[in-house]
């Protein structure tokens, strides 16, 4: 099983490298869930909750609006383990600036593992590693119900010999009710300038999206429900079908483009959340067994300076992919501030 999942990765990073392809986007892994949190909401998210004691501060990676100054200090690890050595990675700190702002430092990390290389004949060259990363700075700021923010990124992909980097921008906003926690986010990612492609033959397209997402609890309610429309602007074959390559129905298209998750507050320190996506159930389930593909669940639990995330996603009938994240409040560490 192990060999098998190598090879099919091996065969999707060279396919990166020809001149054309059915998916000619570079970096993808721009749009992967930057916390375990958002990972069990269903994956893809835009909106942080409303006075919430669980926050998720790495979530400006897909909307730059949801940094704000109540994250002061906040230190963000997130890694997820895949399938043949391949894991991916999150690292984010956020820093207040006055009473309405906040900026931010991050990195995002896919590593692919070390593969072999051969030459046209067949004989063999060595090996060489397959690497992409994403280095953010995030700034925002809040008017009143508001709240604005930008992502400058640099990122750079590397397979061997062939690489390619950008630099790319994200920018969104925030409505946050004064009196009802309702929240609603719009973000748009990964506008920019491709620095250089892998070849000189390929013209790389950029993995720009666009998402919107709400939140919201009832009052009196332990609950709360999170709704999400993504890949609005570029489908990423969000249409293709399992059966017989046909394009699927249009409430299944329609589907396709949302993300639905739900979050039980069980107390102010912990809380449960379950999510589905069905994009990644349709296009990753076999014709006849779906092993439940777009599912997900997980929990986080608040310490004294410390959060704890963790989130289960299943993708295939293979199996799931554990996520996990450790957030710290460096401001009750009782480090002197400058």
């Amino acid at each position: 099983m192990r060999y098998f999942f190598i090879c099919t990765l091996h065969f999707l990073l060279l396919s990166k490298l020809q001149a054309q392809t059915a998916q000619p986007y570079a970096f993808d892994f721009l749009n992967f869930s930057p916390s375990a949190r958002i990972t069990a909401l269903g994956g893809v998210q835009a909106v942080s909750a409303r006075d919430s004691s669980i926050i998720s501060p790495s979530l400006w990676f897909t909307n730059p609006a949801v940094s704000e100054p109540s994250f002061d200090r906040q230190l963000s690890l997130g890694y997820q383990p895949y399938y043949a050595d391949v894991d991916y990675a999150t690292l984010s700190y956020n820093h207040r600036i006055g009473e309405q702002g906040a900026w931010g430092l991050g990195i995002q990390y896919l590593k692919y593992g070390e593969f072999d290389s051969y030459d046209i004949t067949g004989l063999p060259t060595g090996t060489y590693h397959a690497q992409e990363y994403a280095i953010y700075f995030n700034r925002s700021h809040q008017s009143g119900p508001f709240r604005f923010g930008i992502n400058a990124k640099f990122m750079t992909s590397n397979f061997g010999a062939y690489g390619a980097s950008a630099l790319l921008f994200d920018a969104g906003g925030m409505f946050i009710h004064p009196n009802y926690d309702f929240v609603i986010g719009l973000a748009i990612n990964n506008l920019g300038l491709l620095l250089n492609d892998y070849t000189s033959m390929r013209q790389s397209r950029m993995p720009t999206d666009l998402k919107i997402s709400l939140a919201i609890k009832p009052e009196h309610m332990p609950f709360r429900f999170y709704l999400t429309g993504f890949h609005l602007i570029n489908h990423y074959g969000a249409y293709y079908s399992q059966d017989n390559n046909e394009k699927p129905g249009y409430v299944n298209k329609i589907l396709r483009h949302l993300s639905f998750g739900g979050e039980l507050l069980l107390s102010k320190s912990f809380h449960v959340q379950v999510g589905y996506n069905h994009l990644k159930r349709n296009t990753l389930q076999l014709e006849q067994l779906t092993g439940g593909a777009g599912l997900s669940f997980g929990f986080a639990l608040r310490l004294r300076f410390i959060q704890l995330e963790y989130a289960r996603a299943f993708y295939h009938v293979g199996g799931g992919f554990n996520h996990f994240t450790l957030n710290m409040n460096l401001n009750r560490l009782n480090f002197k501030r400058n």
